[in-house]
């Protein structure tokens, strides 16, 4: 018995030293953020989008357009260029959209009807994207200098029982970012083996939850760099009861689109 409790010491002190080491590795909420913001970072994007809204009641409306994205000079924000082809009414309406930080975005739109271009305020950018329960700011990417992340625990993918995800808790670090968009707080659920997120839930300002985003076919479009592309969402607006679903396809990443493309004169410019 003398002999067993040296051995029983041991062991105990091993399970404990790997119990902490096992600890000590666990990401932090702000690295699993930008382990997120990194995997999707890609140069330049260019993809055919189809923009499917509907309700309870049936009725659905699809919109067809193209998305040019490209990563800025500072390396972490994106400008994004959507153009649309259908239906007949809206062919050649687009959208600029530049990224800032403090979530200080630039948001243009072009009406051909008008040959117009129009600014999007700050305090619209909550409103409806193309009549969509996506909204403009909901095209931006959550950066990590934006919001305070809490990491509330670990558990399976909501569907897909076979894969772990870390489930992240966002707050808007200041005022300005929870009006811009709408939302006082988003719990995210990112894989933790591509550092993806495949779900999203979004709370308004009134407590609310308000928005439930559901990514599916995410695919690694740049072995190299290892980074992915989220082929398709569904946005239900759970307060509305309407959905979106948006599916990207012919996705062409790292291609070397031009800084000219993302500019007012390539905005107002028509097929």
């Amino acid at each position: 018995m003398r002999r067993l409790l040296p051995l029983i010491a041991i062991l105990a002190l091993a399970l404990s030293s790997r119990s902490r080491s096992a600890h000590a590795a666990a990401p932090s909420a702000h690295d699993i953020l930008d382990r997120a913001e990194v995997a999707q970072r890609l140069r330049d994007v260019t993809a055919s989008a189809t923009l499917t809204t509907g309700d309870a009641g049936g009725d659905a409306r699809v919109k067809v357009f193209t998305m040019w994205r490209r990563l800025e000079s500072d390396g972490v924000h994106f400008a994004t260029l959507t153009r649309f082809s259908e239906p007949a009414e809206i062919r050649n309406e687009a959208i600029l959209f530049e990224e800032h930080a403090g979530d200080e975005n630039d948001v243009r739109l072009y009406l051909p009807r008008y040959k117009k271009v129009r600014r999007v305020e700050a305090q619209s950018q909550s409103s409806s994207f193309m009549g969509s329960t996506l909204s403009y700011s909901d095209i931006a990417t959550p950066h990590l200098d934006d919001y305070d992340a809490r990491l509330l625990r670990s558990e399976a993918c909501p569907g897909e029982a076979s894969i772990s995800c870390y489930v992240l808790e966002l707050a808007p670090r200041s005022d300005a970012i929870a009006e811009h968009t709408g939302y006082a707080r988003s719990v995210q659920w990112i894989r933790a083996d591509i550092f993806v997120a495949v779900q999203t839930e979004l709370t308004d300002r009134a407590g609310r939850l308000w928005k439930r985003i559901v990514a599916s076919d995410v695919r690694e479009v740049d072995p190299t760099g290892h980074r992915y592309f989220t082929h398709a969402l569904r946005v239900d607006d759970l307060l509305a009861r309407r959905f979106t679903t948006l599916r990207f396809e012919h996705v062409k990443a790292n291609s070397g689109l031009s800084e000219a493309l993302f500019t007012a004169q390539s905005l107002a410019h028509e097929d």
